[in-house]
């Protein structure tokens, strides 16, 4: 996928003038990945992602300082501290979906059958089925109101959260508004709000008279948080900088992390961020444990299972040590360049220093030559650099991955294994546990090597067991579902196959069809045994398509719409989808407002909103459509709406909205740091 840059790129820079100038842009530029490792490869990236604590401030400093020596990415580049981002509950955003039930598959949490009040009650759209996730919107469990966050404060804006009485669901109606908006959480009588300057909770047993319980203030951003039976979990993301490490304090109201108190991987890595997983009591705001990780930001994942919170952090090799082990391996360089590498290697420099003196070294080479000789060579070079980085493009970057146990009391945490695979995770759905193993699918895409996608199964003790690789070589990972024994994987770059990958037998994973289409699936959700549904786009078009997966080996396209839409909120969001089995329909958000879809794809009807849908559930046979300013009612039975509620900002002000990314928010996130660190001079990869 990226294999054509670097040849260009090359090619430009090996001549006398531009070496120099140009090297970095030739090993920069996204991370690499492994494959069968040599361990006398030179810069070898392949270990046990194992980790340990510091042994002192001194080791936590060192650790960080040479982070940013050897040219990492994220929280800190070119000497000026990068922003922290707010609360990162869209970093997991969705790139594929969720099904009611079933092992290992994921959810509407909060589901409810009431025995007073509304008897069908939808929950948010989740991951895993019982681990309730934040969203903008939480219904109480009997269905008697609704909790809508107008979303400001996500955004750093201030803002509320609506209380609505939806005693009657045919006629809701705003009876409170909270002082405080983000993403919620609702544990049963607490409702958790989280913004980016703090976690609020409050006591609504009344729900028309809310009253704030507890307040905690934060230092970091919440790159995830679940509510896992009556405790809250969170991770928080804190940057890093070599003057003040630590102590890490991601609450700013509590008692900061000692130094040796923070595990690291025992291999060099790019330290940009600290992750601190924590549990909270609901109903006090106390914190009941935790554990920190030193990790990277670009490219990890958290995923969250009943038992445990899985970290992964990156490993890469250093553009410096990548190129230095080409020189090494290479036969074109003449005596006096051989030498002068020899000469480098017994040096104690920084990586980037050791990157401009190899620059130099090549650029001196290249001089030397006869000048009737010097394209061939040039040309030479650069095959010769591509089919290096291709051949070792599993070693070069690797995923580590961190354990971390919930204890049986679900108050204590604790580094439990620790593994690693090669490539990067597109996200929390990239990763799945099931019958205690753990499978995750990766992207492997070095820069100047042909990128590929991979997934592994492993083992209780993080150990791999066995693989499926290369699916969509020249593409990466779109989405990923697990159920069960199966696997689901959406790669693209011009057209979207669909990957079935059989994972009964987990040392011999398997791929035992796929199916080609224009277009992409960005969620993926289940609807019935044999069906699955993707939401993606085509030609800038939202796009809905239904796999037929009832003959594993032979998957094909059921039905198939592109919609009159360029945008749904389900492309930021799994949250976003909502399903409803009884009346086998989907609701679709987009622009202009929220389709519902039958499982055929045949169009119920087009609920209109005056701004973008962002969000529905329903209540018995009422489907309640969210938008930034209004809520519309509709009975499922006639499909005709019954009732309008204005919600609206104080004041009636419009917000703008934000702009609609055309890619997965991460990797548009990251691409905007790596050219903010060319540009500062850095040579930090992304």
């Amino acid at each position: 996928m990226r294999s054509s840059l670097p040849a260009l790129v090359l090619a430009g820079i090996l001549v006398v003038s531009a070496v120099g100038a140009g090297l970095v842009a030739v090993t920069g530029g996204f991370d690499p990945a492994p494959d069968d490792p040599s361990p006398d490869d030179p810069g070898s990236n392949v270990g046990d992602g194992s980790v340990t604590q510091f042994e002192s401030a001194a080791a936590f400093t060192a650790y960080v300082q040479a982070a940013q020596d050897r040219g990492g990415y994220g929280g800190f580049l070119g000497g000026v501290a990068v922003a922290e981002p707010g609360v990162e509950f869209t970093t997991d955003s969705a790139s594929s979906g969720a099904a009611e039930g079933g092992d290992g598959a994921a959810g509407q949490a909060g589901s409810a059958s009431a025995t007073d009040g509304a008897s069908r009650v939808s929950g948010t759209n989740v991951q895993e089925t019982g681990i309730d996730e934040p969203d903008r919107v939480k219904t109480a469990p009997d269905g008697s109101a609704i909790y809508y966050a107008d979303g400001r404060g996500y955004w750093g804006e201030g803002g509320q959260t609506r209380v609505l009485d939806t005693s009657d669901p045919a006629a809701p109606a705003v009876v409170e508004n909270i002082d405080a908006s983000g993403k919620l959480l609702l544990s049963g009588d607490t409702l958790v709000v989280f913004d980016q300057r703090g976690i609020y909770a409050y006591d609504v047993s009344d729900s028309a008279n809310p009253e704030r319980t507890w307040s905690r203030t934060l230092n970091a951003s919440v790159r995830s948080a679940r509510l896992v039976d009556g405790r809250l979990y969170l991770v928080l993301q804190k940057g890093v900088r070599p003057d003040h490490p630590c102590p890490v304090e991601p609450f700013g109201d509590g008692p900061g992390i000692a130094c040796t108190d923070v595990y690291h991987p025992t291999s060099q890595t790019d330290a940009t961020v600290t992750y601190t997983t924590a549990v909270l009591s609901p109903e006090s705001g106390e914190t009941l444990d935790s554990v920190t990780v030193l990790g990277t930001y670009g490219h990890s994942a958290t995923y969250v299972s009943e038992n445990a919170v899985y970290l992964t952090y990156t490993k890469r090799v250093s553009h410096a040590e990548t190129f230095e082990g080409y020189l090494e391996s290479s036969d074109l360089l003449d005596q006096q360049a051989e030498s002068r590498l020899d000469e480098l290697a017994t040096y104690d420099l920084s990586s980037r220093a050791r990157q401009v003196e190899l620059q130099a070294l090549v650029q001196n080479w290249l001089a030397r030559q006869p000048a009737e000789e010097r394209q061939e060579l040039q040309q030479q070079f650069q095959e010769g650099y591509q089919q290096y980085v291709e051949d070792r493009k599993r070693q070069l970057l690797r995923s580590g991955i961190v354990k971390i146990a919930i204890g049986d009391d679900g108050d204590s945490l604790s580094v439990a294994e620790t593994g690693e695979v090669p490539g990067r995770p597109l996200n929390q759905w990239a990763l799945d546990e099931h019958d205690g193993e753990l499978r995750i699918a990766t992207t492997v895409d070095p820069w100047g090597a042909t990128s590929t996608n991979d997934l592994y199964t492993l083992d209780s003790s993080l150990s791999i067991q066995g693989s499926v690789e290369d699916m969509g070589v020249t593409e990466r990972i779109y989405s990923v579902r697990f159920m069960g024994d199966t696997a689901y994987v959406v790669t693209f770059r011009q057209i979207d196959p669909f990957y079935v990958v059989d994972l009964s037998d987990s040392a011999n994973p398997e791929v035992k069809g796929e199916v080609k289409l224009p277009g992409f699936s960005r969620y993926l959700h289940p609807i019935g045994e044999d069906r699955m549904l993707g939401i993606g786009q085509e030609d800038g078009q939202v796009k809905a398509t239904v796999f037929d997966v009832s003959d594993p080996q032979n998957p094909t396209v059921a039905e198939s719409k592109i919609l009159d839409a360029r945008w749904s909120a389900i492309a930021q969001t799994h949250h976003a989808f909502l399903h409803d089995p009884k009346h086998d329909v989907f609701f679709l958000p987009t622009e202009r407002g929220g389709y519902v879809f039958g499982e055929d794809l045949s169009q119920k009807t087009f609920v209109q909103t005056d701004t973008p849908a962002t969000r529905a559930v329903y209540l018995d046979d009422y489907l309640y459509v969210f938008s930034e300013s209004e809520l519309v009612v509709v009975d499922e039975n006639s499909w005709e709406t019954v009732a309008e509620v204005v919600l609206g900002v104080d004041g009636g002000e419009e917000r703008e909205e934000k702009p609609i990314p055309t890619e997965p928010e991460d990797y548009q996130r990251e691409k905007n740091v790596h050219m903010a660190s060319l540009a500062s001079g850095a040579s930090g990869a992304v």
